[in-house]
């Protein structure tokens, strides 16, 4: 069975717009010449972006201890003897955790677009182990006044 020639026109037709079709999209994907100062400014606001957004993201952490010290306190205020001296040692080691989150959201302040994958490593790591180190001292509080 042969097509008919309405068939085939309408076929025609058909093939002629999905041929327009994909070459509109791809003539339409050219995007304009980025200038290199263009690329350099990107550049620089994906850092400042970055830049602050991990700033934010210690300061967050560093409430959160702030929070624990605040709580630790009050502990403190309310404990034995024996645990008092338990508390006050949980206390020191919180605030050197604080120490560092202050030193890691320097570094980050005040670092470079040289030194940022050096500075991004070590808030990166600095955060791991504060949080690793504030759920410790969370199941250790739990552990100590669960069993008094």
């Amino acid at each position: 069975m042969k097509p008919t020639k309405p068939v085939m026109n309408t076929f025609l037709k058909l093939f002629g717009v999905v041929v327009m079709a994909v070459l509109v999209v791809a003539c339409s994907g050219k995007k304009e010449k980025e200038t290199p100062e263009d690329a350099m400014t990107e550049l620089k606001d994906s850092f400042e972006e970055e830049k602050k957004d991990l700033k934010y993201e210690l300061e967050e952490i560093k409430l959160d201890v702030e929070k624990e010290l605040d709580n630790l306190d009050d502990k403190i205020a309310e404990a034995t003897d024996q645990n008092k001296t338990l508390l006050e040692k949980m206390k020191a080691d919180l605030n050197e955790k604080a120490d560092d989150l202050d030193r890691a959201i320097d570094k980050v302040e005040n670092s470079t677009k040289q030194a940022w994958n050096d500075t991004r490593e070590f808030a990166a790591e600095t955060s791991e182990d504060v949080k690793s180190s504030l759920k410790d001292f969370g199941e250790k509080i739990k552990e100590k006044f669960s069993n008094s």
